[in-house]
Formats: C-alpha cells, structure tokens, sequence
C-alpha cells in the first residue's frame, strides 16, 4: 500500500509542476496585452469585453487587484468598489452590491455583480438617509429575521458612503 501513496504523491506533484509551468507560460504571453476583462449584471453588460490595466475587486476574503498574469481565482465579491483602469489616468469606480470576481489562467477576467452602479452617480443624501432607515431598523426589529435583513441594507449602505468619501477626494 505505501508504495502506491508514493506514486500517487509523485502523481499530484507533478500535475501541480504541469500546472505552474502552464500559468507561466499563459502569463507569459499575455502580459504585453493587459487583462480581457467583462463586467455584467443580470440586467446588463457594464464592460463587454475590454483590454485594461487592472481591475481591483472587494472580496470577502479581502479585495485584490487583478492584472495580466494573475493567478486563476473565483472570489466571491461584498459590497463595495470595483476600480477599473484601463490606463493610469483613466480609471472608473463602480459600487456593487456583491458578485463573483472569476480570474482565469489565459489573463482574462470577469466581475458578475447583482448590481452595479458608477459611484459617481450615488446620491450622498440618500445613502446618509438609508444608513438612518436601516439603523432604526435594527434596533426596532422584533425577529431575527427583521433584523438580519436591517443589517444587511445598513451594511450596504456604509459600503456605499465609503465609496462616496474614496472618490470625493
């Protein structure tokens, strides 16, 4: 039995090497060009199909920046900003409510987000009156679920004057 863990160790090893050597090389060649990047909503498609930069996402697990060459990831997306520069100097801010980030080995991605919006167009007196709404809210709920869905729209929310107050500056 132990040899045949050896071979099957031996096995996994080198798929793993395999792997690498072809996120390289796909890297590699991909690098000059930028990152094929779209970004959709069930509703619409905010960037069809588009050679930027970079891209820099607000994961759950932390937000990351994604360029040519990246590391093939699926990253679940919380509410905030998606930036997108497509130069240096033009770069456009989005607020979405959450989503899937899909990051692939050929340097192209995708952001799928249930709702996008430029942040440009948030309204800061209606986001300021909707963290006062969901805040009531919470603290008026009479079951858990009232209150788990108040904290989510407060948790929206604050993502979105966060937003607001990045690209006011």
């Amino acid at each position: 039995v132990l040899p045949k863990r050896k071979g099957v160790r031996s096995m996994f090893r080198a798929t793993r090497i395999l792997r690498r050597a072809l996120r390289a090389e796909g890297a590699a060649g991909a690098t000059s060009d930028g990152l094929l990047f779209r970004f959709n909503t069930p509703s619409s498609s905010i960037i069809t199909e588009e050679t930027v930069k970079m891209v820099l996402v607000p994961a759950v697990s932390g937000d990351f920046g994604i360029l040519a060459g990246h590391v093939p990831v699926i990253a679940q997306l919380k509410p905030g900003v998606v930036s997108v520069h497509k130069t240096d100097s033009d770069v456009k801010h989005y607020f979405v409510s959450g989503g899937f980030a899909v990051v692939r080995e050929d340097a192209t991605a995708s952001v799928t987000a249930a709702e996008a919006v430029e942040v440009s167009e948030l309204d800061p007196a209606a986001v300021k009156a909707g963290i006062t709404t969901y805040t009531n809210e919470i603290a008026s709920a009479k079951t858990d679920e009232e209150k788990t869905n108040a904290e989510i729209g407060l948790e929206v929310h604050q993502a979105m004057e966060y937003a607001i107050s990045l690209t006011s500056n």
